[in-house]
């Protein structure tokens, strides 16, 4: 149970570096998550929103010289979201297991919180799964896996962990070229660099990691992770927000009436 949720959990984090950025042709509200105190019916959970709000400027690109190397365009994907105070958009997620004919597709919406580093202030999460009800919750301190209909909370805590020690450089606290072995692949996407990590540190969660990166903006356009068992799951955006999010986003608690369990 514990590798099942640290591997579902580790996955989610590492997927969740952005989308590629382009300026709006008009303003879209935000895109409000569901209660923090998870609702009590399935009517009251967040549906799946038609679409997120987009940035309302263009984020500044950040001056790499080039994407020939891998460690520039590490530093390009590093420097472009290190000025990013937050990030929300629409994703959908497909996992590819061996043995399956067809690959498992899940849709929701991410909100991320960049952290301090200097203040030692970790980054924060929440991903919604509102057609399965599950839910993520990080407030930097803790993470919460909620399934509603198991009426089951797993709270892992967060601090020294090998799951946050792992993915402190996606909210402001870590470093790619530090961190991991880089190079570059093949990419499926037209006009996008394909950046393949893999840990320096063993890990039991993940084989790499492998980054479709907009070759002018840095921002990344798609992932791909594949686990030690060669099982695969990639994410997709439909629009992304760089902006601050609410702190009262990332907080929760569970229910009356809710198992927890501790790992």
């Amino acid at each position: 149970m514990k590798a099942r949720i640290l591997s579902t959990l580790l996955l989610l984090t590492l997927c969740a570096v952005g989308a590629q950025a382009k300026p709006p042709k008009k303003k879209h509200p935000a895109v409000k998550p569901a209660p923090a105190t998870a609702p009590a019916d399935k009517a009251e959970v967040a549906a799946p929103p038609e679409g997120p709000a987009k940035p309302d400027a263009k984020p500044e690109v950040p001056v790499v010289p080039g994407v020939s190397t891998p460690e520039a365009v590490a530093a390009g994907v590093q420097a472009f979201y290190d000025k990013q105070p937050g990030f929300q958009a629409h994703f959908t997620q497909v996992v590819k297991k061996k043995g399956l004919s067809a690959g498992i597709q899940r849709e929701g919406t991410v909100w991320l919180q960049k952290g301090d580093a200097v203040k030692q202030r970790p980054g924060k999460m929440r991903w919604d799964y509102p057609t399965e009800e599950i839910f993520y919750f990080s407030n930097g301190e803790v993470l919460w896996s909620y399934e509603k209909r198991e009426r089951l909370a797993i709270r892992v805590p967060i601090k020294n962990s090998q799951l946050y020690q792992a993915t402190t450089y996606l909210l402001g606290q870590g470093n790619l070229a530090k961190d991991f072995k880089l190079s570059l692949v093949t990419s499926p996407l037209p006009d996008a660099v394909a950046l393949q990590l893999v840990p320096r540190a063993g890990t039991q969660v993940m084989r790499s990691l492998t980054l479709y990166v907009d070759k002018k903006t840095f921002a990344v356009r798609g992932s791909m992770l594949v686990d030690p068992l060669g099982d695969s799951t990639t994410l997709q955006w439909t629009g992304a927000a760089y902006e601050a999010v609410d702190d009262k986003v990332f907080e929760w608690s569970p229910p009356p009436g809710v198992q927890v369990k501790n790992l």
